[in-house]
């Protein structure tokens, strides 16, 4: 290009070139990407909600049954929250109190825990009576004396999926305590597990432990039943009868904080229950039984 001296032009009243000045030279033409982005466009909706559902993180509520349990559920909170605070989850504690006569609520409130006090007596009637009010995505249930790991929370709860929507953290494939466990529960919960495996045909090797963790819609499709400590057999039960896969994850298991509440006899109840549980429920040939007794005499009871 030729350089122009420019100069004011009175007359014209603006600046003017003087001399000659060459075009500039055409740019050169560039192909233009047909994605000019990365890539094509989903035309999808359903894709994209789905982006945006992964955005929002999911919500968890952190179930804790207790009666008078003041300081398991002191040494429990504060290790909840070292541990989610940590890994960044949002979550809600709520405490499933028995009528506590100890200092079990405040000190849940104090640590940021929601009270919920039942209206009737057992830790299997306190959950039925709570279960409906949930409103997370999913929920961990969890004992509060101390036995079970609040540090396993995050790997059970990124197990659940739509193929597991409920995980069961398992004891007796993971490792107990010195002092944990006697010899005579131990043989007790073996026993109770294969017990319920073989009444049920679904293979489970910790029937009794108090950690699970569950896609909150699927928890409460459960037509649970239980009242006391039959409550984890009673879920084990109905997601064997309801064909919901349960994945068990290996856990620690530790000394209890207090004095222990479960006994030899429980186990008895919660044999009895697991029976009675199975004989109660519709195998698939008396369904199909049913459904042909409700056409066969269903018309003649209408018209009659």
């Amino acid at each position: 290009m030729v350089e122009a001296e420019i100069r004011m032009d009175p007359a014209r009243g603006g600046l003017e070139p003087y001399g000659k000045m060459e075009p500039m030279p055409p740019a050169p033409s560039l192909p233009i990407p047909r994605y000019p982005f990365g890539g094509p466009v989903d035309p999808s909706p359903e894709a994209l909600w789905q982006e945006i559902d992964n955005l929002v993180p999911s919500s968890l509520s952190i179930l804790l049954p207790a009666l008078n349990e003041e300081d398991g559920v002191e040494a429990v909170m504060k290790r909840i929250s070292t541990t989610l605070h940590r890994k960044g989850l949002s979550y809600s504690v709520y405490l499933l109190d028995g009528q506590s006569t100890d200092q079990t609520r405040a000190v849940a409130m104090k640590l940021g825990a929601e009270v919920f006090v039942q209206s009737g007596h057992g830790k299997g009637s306190a959950f039925r009576e709570f279960v409906p009010k949930i409103k997370e995505d999913f929920a961990v249930l969890l004992d509060s004396d101390g036995t079970y790991p609040p540090e396993a929370i995050p790997e059970l709860v990124a197990a659940l999926k739509d193929e597991s929507p409920v995980v069961l953290g398992s004891r007796l494939r993971g490792s107990i305590d010195e002092g944990a466990m006697s010899g005579l529960n131990y043989a007790g919960n073996v026993l109770l597990s294969r017990f319920a495996s073989v009444l049920f045909a679904t293979p489970i090797s910790d029937v009794c432990s108090g950690m699970w963790a569950f896609v909150s819609d699927r928890l409460k499709s459960l037509n649970l039943t239980a009242t006391g400590f039959d409550l984890e057999a009673d879920i084990f039960a109905e997601c064997a009868l309801r064909g919901i896969p349960i994945l068990e994850i290996p856990i620690r298991y530790d000394r209890r904080i207090g004095e222990p509440k479960l006994h030899l006899k429980e186990g008895f109840r919660i044999a009895l229950a697991l029976l009675k549980k199975r004989l109660r429920s519709s195998s698939p040939r008396t369904v199909e039984r049913r459904a042909l007794w409700g056409r066969w005499f269903g018309p003649a009871r209408e018209s009659a």
